[in-house]
């Protein structure tokens, strides 16, 4: 979004500020984060031991009249400022006044959008929290801020607390709103509030947070079991609130909780835990409560880290990304020489790997669905599409009837112009069409044959090949295969090795699946293949293509050049040898 503040310097945004300074009692502020400058109103003196109102080294002058223990939640929120991670700042914390004496303040800003993204300006405005905004108006019960002062009370005495945090959530107030109307919607909240307030009972302290966000906190060493007894007591008062309502509106609540036994950290620390837990609450099915895991939350702040790892190796022209190639052989023509020596490699899968700083090579299945769930499959994938395509440019040089097969992820071409990007692929690589294959998997279109049949089409007449990969795994539409203008069935790995193992109901349907895609025009390719026995009992199915650890595994385009690719000139020398 813009503001119209982007190319407005530091100064000309004081001035901005100077004049909206008079036509507001909150304190307006410029803090530019690379020069660590900091402009605040002049009035904010009065109150507050500012040296100058425009301040340099300015971190280390506001750290001076925070709160000691606010400092650690302040600097946390400016280095995600500073780094770019975050672009909003929304902070309840203490100034000491000039009396000596911690108040709580409100800051929030914004960073201004700018040309230069390194430098970074942050523009907002610090209010002095009052006793009206401890209190919410709809329900009647403590906020945020007032939930802060209390955990802040208790962990000051002792450095430590111990109890417990529930922090429910009405499950869709969105889609209540949306159909029964606002007034309903806080019909609703303040219903959850007075059964908040009735359950805690004396035990704990009930607090509003956002619009549809409740906590529960307990900091006199009250165990697990009595917030989860308070979660059921509080789902008891809510039927007997949907029964005085006529159960014109049924609604529920998901909650998460964490509970302490002297636990040292700051709330902000606790929170995150809380939140962490509700999340899986309602992933859960919602309507239920998710008591905190640490092994689980270890391994979701993995994901997190590699999260932001895949952010920057994206944004440091996709370091660490690596495209690593498994051979295809032609299983009517397995050798090019009478020896069996040399495999009659036709092509190959590109396949993605992520070297990540802290963890080494990582296989697809680990970051793969991190990038379709954050969306940087788009980014990823033509860059996997750019890469391989030039590859296979520069292989068909050496073998000009060589193939390289990409995988296109389903979110991938949900979420992206994939036509767009293919044809971007083909006309930076200067490919030739008829050697890239692209493959799809039929399971992300069950609902939408229509859509994948379209999608097909759409790529024969661009001239690339295209794959259904995984056939066999799950549920296969076999009505649509007549209409797909495929090139390749790709029978699942999974598939074939039950086929070779012996179950013969397996067995008969790749026959049977081979004959029909042979008939419909296409070909098969039986992946999986690990051993030379698995060649000899698949191969009376005839079979097009073979792939497979036996033939060799994946690896980097360095490797396969000296292990895997025919030179067109050596081909009448292989022939010669039959």
């Amino acid at each position: 979004m813009s503001y119209g503040l982007e190319n407005l310097e530091s100064r000309q945004l004081e001035g901005i500020v100077t004049i909206l300074n008079q036509c507001t009692d909150s304190f307006l502020f410029v803090f530019d984060l690379t020069k660590d400058t900091y402009f605040i109103s002049p009035f904010a003196r009065n109150i507050f031991n500012f040296p100058e109102e425009k301040m340099e080294n300015a971190t280390h002058e506001i750290m001076k009249i925070v709160y000691p223990e606010d400092q650690a939640a302040l600097r946390a929120d400016l280095d995600l400022l500073k780094t770019g991670k975050r672009t909003e700042h929304n902070l309840d914390y203490r100034w000491i006044n000039r009396n000596g004496k911690p108040v709580w303040i409100r800051c929030r800003g914004r960073i201004i959008p700018n040309d230069d993204e390194e430098h970074r300006i942050l523009i907002g405005e610090v209010s002095i929290v009052t006793e009206e905004d401890r209190t919410d108006l709809l329900t009647g019960l403590a906020t945020e801020s007032q939930l802060r002062i209390d955990y802040s009370s208790v962990w000051t005495k002792k450095q430590a607390v111990s109890g417990f945090i529930l922090k429910i959530d009405i499950d869709n107030l969105g889609a209540i709103n949306e159909q029964y109307g606002v007034m309903t919607g806080d019909v609703i909240v303040s219903k959850v509030g007075d059964c908040c307030r009735k359950v805690c009972s004396g035990i704990a302290k009930s607090y509003k947070l956002s619009s549809d966000e409740f906590v529960i906190m307990n900091l006199t060493g009250k165990s697990a079991l009595v917030g989860q007894k308070m979660y059921e007591n509080l789902r008891r008062e809510i039927s007997e609130a949907e029964h005085g309502l006529g159960y014109d509106i049924i609604f529920t609540v998901s909650g998460g909780m964490v509970a302490f036994m002297n636990d040292t950290s700051q709330l902000d620390g606790l929170i995150r835990k809380v939140n962490y837990s509700l999340n899986s609450s309602k992933r859960n099915g919602r309507n239920n409560l998710a008591t905190f895991n640490a092994v689980d939350y270890t391994q979701h702040l993995k994901t997190l880290d590699f999260q932001e790892k895949i952010r920057d190796s994206i944004r440091n022209n996709f370091s660490g990304f690596e495209l690593y190639y498994q051979p295809v052989v032609d299983a009517k023509n397995l050798y090019l020489d009478a020896d069996k020596t040399v495999l009659n490699v036709i092509g190959c899968e590109a396949l993605i790997r992520w070297t990540c700083p802290g963890y080494g090579i990582l296989s697809p299945d680990e970051f793969i669905p991190i990038l379709e769930r954050t969306g940087m499959i788009v980014s990823v994938g033509r860059w996997i599409l750019r890469t391989a395509f030039m590859q296979c440019a520069e292989w068909n040089r050496l073998q000009k009837d060589f193939h390289v097969s990409v995988n296109l992820s389903y979110i991938q071409v949900k979420k992206s112009d994939i036509l767009r990007d293919v044809e971007t692929a083909m006309l930076v690589s200067e490919v030739n069409p008829k050697n890239v294959t692209l493959e799809l998997t039929e399971s992300g279109y069950i609902d939408n044959g229509d859509e994948l049949q379209q999608l097909t089409e759409a790529f024969a007449n661009m001239g690339v090949n295209v794959d259904i990969d995984d056939f066999g795994t799950g549920y296969s539409n076999l009505r649509y295969l007549q209409y797909l203008k495929a090139t390749t069935l790709k029978l699942d790995y999974t598939f074939v090795q039950k086929a070779t193992a012996g179950n013969e109901g397996d067995r008969k349907i790749i026959k049977h699946i081979t004959q029909m895609a042979h008939e419909l025009g296409m070909q098969v390719c039986m992946e999986g293949i690990e051993e030379k026995s698995d060649i000899e009992k698949l191969i009376e199915y005839s079979p097009d293509k073979f792939q497979g650890f036996y033939f060799g595994r994946p690896c980097n385009n360095i490797d396969f050049r000296e292990h895997h690719l025919r030179l067109d000139v050596n081909k009448d020398i292989y022939k010669k040898s039959k």
